[in-house]
């Protein structure tokens, strides 16, 4: 099932980001988009419009430190959504 809220669709990303994370095989296109789908919702943005729209080509050109700098970032950030929904789902 697809979700369509802000909050559904980040939890999907969540776990998404779970899997990426704890695959042995290197996943950066999905690391990549969920960056971007993640800096947008902390901007508000409308995650169901983002998704639709999404190109990997919104990386040309950005700086190899600053992707570093964004993806450590992106760790800080979906651990705390982890612990926000584990909270939330009664999961603690």
């Amino acid at each position: 099932m697809v979700s369509t809220s802000n909050d559904g669709i980040m939890s999907e990303y969540l776990i998404k980001y779970g899997l990426v994370k704890s695959s042995e095989r290197g996943r950066p296109t999905d690391l990549l988009e969920t960056l971007y789908i993640s800096e947008r919702f902390q901007a508000g943005d409308d995650l169901k419009s983002v998704r639709e729209n999404y190109d990997h080509s919104v990386w040309n050109g950005v700086p190899t430190a600053d992707i570093d700098r964004r993806l450590a970032a992106l760790d800080d950030f979906m651990s705390e959504l982890a612990r926000n929904r584990a909270a939330m789902w009664g999961l603690n």
